[in-house]
């Protein structure tokens, strides 16, 4: 029990409270609730609504303000900020890159959807329940407009704020509203807008102020946020000309206005402003943050004093080790040699940072930074082994070890140590790099390949060289060292990795997967089992491995009996195995690769020379390497004098030359390949280039006519006459950019004529002369499905297939349509007594009445059936039944890799003896067969049929009617008209 004594002070005390505290009621919100009730409250006459039938008097008032508070405002924000701290913890920060303006985001605010429903669900019983004189309720509206921001219901936020900035909005001494902004309400300054705050000293101690000013700022961010900058940046400005707008919340404008400036990108505006607003940050932590981000703004423009004053802020203010090494990092970047600074004084500052133990964990970072500023002061040597430090010290950042990587490459690779660069770079885990990135990383790889294959062979044939020059024992004993070391790897592997499938036949991974597709090629973007390449990889695989194994159970037990194929491979493939484990390495077979006789040394010799020019060609083209291709040239010259690569070198040293500003070693290389090579065409493209391009274009244009041609020969079906014709043509122009096509072609000629050999070799041919091409990837599907063509052929001949009949072709029969028949009259037609009948007409002849009379017109034998079934019919004219089949099985190609979940029929029919038809059957409709058009068509010439000629196929759309009515009229051209009326410009 309270005592006496206690109740005599508390009592006044309450009352004191009750009378002392100014009531800052609402009356402005209107208690007819009826329309916004919750079904909860339906029946129920609320506090809300008894708000005008009672005075508010000092005890009402002081229990009003103490429910709403405590019951219903305190716990809406505390769970605002338990949100609001959630996502703060989910976000991380990446230093290197351009902070966001805040360190949360309103999709991880709006993963917390059931803690905002709970906060809105608060602040409507609190609305409800209450008394709307009380002095919380624009505390509340605020936490609603607020939950609505947060849980990315931009639109709802949108009506809260605005809401409040009219609801709570002073009225006038008779309870009208007044105009905000205008002349007569606000002494004749237009610019008023926001609530004044006059508080005495007890205000400030024991309530807030009014939520309406700050309203007006979340207003501001809600419209950035809606990327409505416009009207943000004019709402800015109006509230930054209101004399009232109170000083409490000008770091909160500030804010605004720098996110405006942020939004925009205009970094120096956007850091002034975000300066002015450090104290609207929440803690001490977040203003260093704003710090950190002032430096990035600043520094991205071009302040660099005042990037660097900003960093130094945020490395003094930080709690966050992570921030406070970034941050003296970016600090350490700014200083410049250049500018008076010493580097290397703030290098050892940082190497002294690496060794104390508080910044261990962040080691590979300092490391990483000291190798970018000695890489960018050209120190490449010391930013080697900084970089190294960095690689050995990164535990647990895969990032920044892919970043080091990265840098470590491009240290090689500005020091021309290529085959460093190539391997720091096959480090780099590519999906951690900036997409900014990687494209010239893409190319540099590419290149480094070409490049380091080369220096591979020419250091192993200089060591093969100089063994063989080596004395004859001496060389022995260095043999025999190495064949020891050979004979303990091979006992050290045979130990390690048995022979695979010998133990534990049950645990093999491959044991069990089903057979794929004898046709098959694939797309490596999909899933296993429906990326055509990878299933048949794995089935050559498995049959490699384990031979025709049969699908039945204990297959090892019943091998030898069952499958006698399977029994005489395995056989075979165990008398091999043994052989090999038989023979054993020996001296004689070590010096066989020594090229010791005149003719391998020989060998040798032109494999370092062709190696050395493609070395040199790679730099000067594609890397722009122009004094590392000379020097590979000029080695040429001296080592390999009058080889027939002699004048190309010459030519292409005399280009590096150009472009090094060496013209006395240029008019040298020239007058020498004038000497030595007069007639050659590289002495005439280094004496008059323009006159041997206009050579070449003439040229160009008749093998392009000539192969254009053979072209044609080849789809016709001549055969014979176009083999011979490339033969001819081969000779007298070399290879053109037809060549590709033309081999692809030919191929399909040797396969039609069962010559698989003569087509592998032809497919083989394409593949290494062209190997960028696109059609270079589908070589090796068709060249395997041709090795193992017997196979197949078997395979396919003891299937039982219900064939169709030999009329199959011509599509089942549809029930004809009406509109093939005569149509009736029309009922226009037969009203003869029209006023407009007896209108004079000049006379005419009856010969030319009968002449102009309108007959039916053949497209009237179409119609347009939009949600019918569809066809996607391919024309081919003037192309041999063997590239018409080549198109089909393309297609089925194209189908089962891109439509492998839905059934596509691809028959054949002939409209006549030069027009062929490749149909598709499985379009729901028109808009189906539309959309496949469009995307076979941006594929058809580069990946589904690349050796086809555009001239001699299109795509159309048919119905199913229509295409009965177009096989039985033969009018291809009548169904092309028909489509031009209904989809001009298409077809």
């Amino acid at each position: 029990m309270i005592k006496i004594q206690v109740l005599k002070y508390l009592v006044p005390f309450i009352i004191y409270l009750s009378c002392g505290i100014p009531g800052m009621g609402q009356p402005t919100l209107d208690p007819d609730l009826q329309k916004q009730k919750p079904k909860k409250y339906e029946n129920r006459i609320l506090r809300a609504e008894k708000t005008g039938e009672k005075k508010f008097t000092a005890p009402r008032r002081f229990f009003q303000n103490t429910y709403t508070h405590y019951n219903y405002v305190f716990n809406a924000e505390t769970k605002l900020t338990q949100v609001l701290e959630s996502a703060k913890l989910q976000h991380v920060e990446r230093y290197s890159m351009l902070l966001p303006f805040y360190n949360y985001t309103l999709e991880a605010t709006a993963a917390q959807k059931t803690e905002l429903d709970s906060v809105i669900y608060k602040v409507n019983a609190g609305v409800f329940l209450h008394d709307l004189r009380s002095n919380w309720m624009d505390n509340l509206y605020l936490a609603m407009g607020q939950a609505y921001f947060f849980r990315n219901t931009l639109d709802s936020a949108f009506m809260t704020f605005q809401y409040m900035n009219y609801a709570f909005h002073p009225k006038d001494p008779d309870g009208y509203d007044r105009i905000i902004a205008s002349n007569s309400t606000e002494g004749g300054n237009a610019m008023k807008v926001s609530t004044q705050e006059k508080r005495n000293l007890l205000d400030k101690a024991v309530s807030r102020p009014p939520s309406r000013n700050d309203a007006l700022i979340w207003l501001i961010r809600t419209h950035l946020e809606r990327n409505e900058t416009a009207t943000a940046a004019t709402l800015i400005e109006t509230i930054r000309n209101d004399p009232q707008f109170p000083v409490r919340l000008h770091p909160q404008l500030e804010e605004m206005q720098a996110l405006y400036y942020y939004k925009l990108k205009q970094y120096d505006s956007a850091a002034t402003y975000l300066g002015k607003a450090l104290p609207a940050a929440t803690n001490k932590q977040e203003e260093a943050r704003w710090e950190f981000l002032m430096g990035q703004l600043f520094k991205k423009a071009g302040s660099l004093e005042k990037s660097r004053q900003a960093f130094e802020l945020a490395a003094r203010h930080t709690l966050n080790p992570v921030m406070e090494v970034a941050a003296q990092l970016e600090v350490a970047q700014l200083l410049d040699g250049k500018d008076g600074r010493n580097w290397q004084t703030v290098i050892q500052t940082l190497e002294k940072m690496a060794k104390r133990e508080k910044y261990a964990s962040y080691r590979d970072l300092i490391y990483y930074t000291i190798g970018q500023i000695e890489t960018r002061n050209e120190a490449y040597p010391q930013a080697h082994q900084h970089l190294l430090k960095s690689i050995k010290n990164s535990i647990e950042n895969p990032e920044q070890k892919a970043r080091t990587w990265l840098l470590l490459g491009d240290v090689a690779f500005i020091q021309k140590q290529y085959q460093p660069a190539k391997a720091y770079y096959d480090s780099v885990e590519t999906n951690l790099i900036d997409e900014s990135e990687l494209v010239q990383l893409g190319l540099r790889k590419e290149l480094l390949s070409i490049v380091v294959a080369q220096l591979e062979i020419i250091h192993r044939q200089d060591s093969l060289q100089a063994l063989a020059a080596m004395p004859e024992e001496e060389r022995n004993d260095i043999l025999r060292k190495k064949l020891r070391q050979l004979k303990k790897q091979q006992n050290a592997l045979a130990n390690v990795n048995p022979v695979p499938g010998s133990n534990f036949p049950g645990f093999n991974s491959q044991a069990n997967q089903p057979p794929t597709d004898l046709f098959a090629s694939g797309n490596t973007s999909e899933f296993y089992f429906y990326n055509n390449t990878l299933k048949s990889r794995g089935y050559n695989d498995f049959r490699n491995k384990w031979g025709n194994r049969p699908n039945t159970d204990n297959w090892r037990r019943s091998s030898n009996q069952s499958n006698p194929v399977f029994s005489k491979e395995q056989s075979k493939t165990k008398l091999s195995t043994d052989a090999e484990n038989e023979e054993e390495l020996n001296l004689d077979q070590l010096l066989e690769n020594i090229p010791l006789s005149p003719e391998k040394l020989q060998i040798s010799q032109d494999s370092v020379a062709q190696s050395r020019y493609m070395i040199g060609i790679t730099l000067q083209n594609r890397l722009e390497d122009y004094a590392g291709a000379a020097s590979q040239y000029e080695w040429l010259l001296e080592n390999y004098q009058g080889s027939q690569m002699e004048a190309d070198i010459l030519y292409n040293l005399a280009i590096c030359y150009r472009m090094l500003g060496k013209s006395v070693e240029l008019a040298a290389t020239n007058k020498r390949l004038g000497e030595q090579f007069p007639n050659s065409r590289q002495a005439r493209l280094a004496h008059d280039p323009l006159a041997v391009q206009a050579e070449d274009s003439l040229q160009d244009k008749k093998a392009t006519a000539a192969y254009d041609k053979i072209y044609d020969q080849f789809l016709s079906g001549k055969f014979q006459q176009a083999v011979d014709a490339k033969r001819a043509a081969d000779s007298m122009y070399g290879p053109n950019h037809w060549t590709p096509q033309l081999l692809y072609i030919e191929s399909v000629y040797h396969i039609k004529e069962k010559n698989d050999s003569v087509a592998i070799g032809t497919l083989e041919q394409l593949k290494r002369q062209f190997p960028e091409h696109p059609m270079s990837s589908k070589v090796n599907t068709m060249i395997d499905v041709l090795r193992r063509r017997a196979e197949i052929e078997n395979y396919l001949t003891n299937l039982e297939v219900e064939r169709q009949p030999e009329d199959s072709t011509r599509f089942q029969a549809i029930p004809k349509i009406e509109a093939v028949k005569e149509p009736e009259p029309r009922e226009t037609r037969a009203a003869t007594a029209r006023p407009l009948a007896k209108i004079d007409q000049p006379k005419t002849d009856s010969s030319r009445l009968k002449k102009e009379a309108p007959k039916l017109p053949v497209t009237n034998l179409f119609s347009r059936h939009a949600e019918q079934a569809h066809f996607v019919v391919i024309v081919l004219t003037n192309v041999d039944p063997v590239y018409v089949n080549e198109t089909k099985n393309a297609f089925d190609r194209y189908h089962r890799e891109k439509y492998y979940n839905q059934p596509m029929n691809v028959t054949i029919t002939s409209l006549s003896d030069t027009v062929k038809l490749v149909s598709i059957r499985g379009m729901a409709n028109e808009a189906a067969a539309m959309d496949y058009i469009e995307r076979a068509k941006a594929l058809a010439e580069k990946d589904i049929i690349p050796w086809m000629k555009k001239e001699n196929y299109y795509f159309m759309p048919v119905a199913e009617d229509n295409l009965n009515l177009l096989l039985d009229s033969s009018n291809l051209p009548a169904y092309r008209s028909f489509l031009q009326q209904i989809f001009p410009n298409q077809f």
